[in-house]
């Protein structure tokens, strides 16, 4: 890193390089996990664990278009991972549930991806650990705080807290 720059500018750019890294080692891993998810699979079983969505509702929370969606919910659909059932109050709406498929399926993946995490980090001394804990619990606040201003609403954290255990 050069020395004349500000520690807080070379913050963003460290994490820009660094988490399109993370991600596609993180993506190349869910393909080869027991249930061969895809990197867009995952997130989706995980906002259906503790509550339905519509379509779009999922597709924002995705940041991705409603075809994108609708082709990822194919897939899962197919796959017996969710079920698309029609509101009774609102014909238009139909809502996304995962089934116990579904929750078996996240749960085994979740599983081998944090097995092979805890791989990756093995050779961690005590220190570099505490180190990378604290940082990342910086990280996911200061980008929950974005996503509650972002998506101006507060459930993204109880939901997102829900999912930590």
């Amino acid at each position: 890193m050069d020395t004349t720059t500000p520690v807080s500018a070379s913050i963003p750019h460290r994490i820009l390089d660094v988490l399109p890294v993370v991600m596609r080692v993180l993506a190349a891993q869910m393909r080869g996990t027991r249930h061969a998810l895809s990197s867009g699979h995952l997130p989706v079983l995980a906002a259906l664990q503790f509550s339905t969505h519509t379509q779009s509702d999922l597709a924002e929370m995705m940041s991705v278009s409603g075809a994108t969606m609708s082709n990822t919910l194919t897939a899962l659909e197919e796959r017996g991972w969710v079920e698309r059932q029609r509101s009774t109050e609102d014909r238009r709406q139909v809502h996304i549930h995962l089934t116990a498929q579904g929750k078996q399926a996240l749960d085994e993946s979740t599983e081998d991806m944090e097995r092979y995490i805890a791989d990756l980090l093995e050779g961690l001394d005590d220190e570099q650990r505490h180190e990378l804990l604290k940082g990342l619990g910086v990280l996911e606040s200061v980008f929950m705080s974005a996503l509650v201003k972002i998506t101006a609403d507060e459930s993204v954290v109880e939901q997102h807290k829900r999912r930590q255990g």
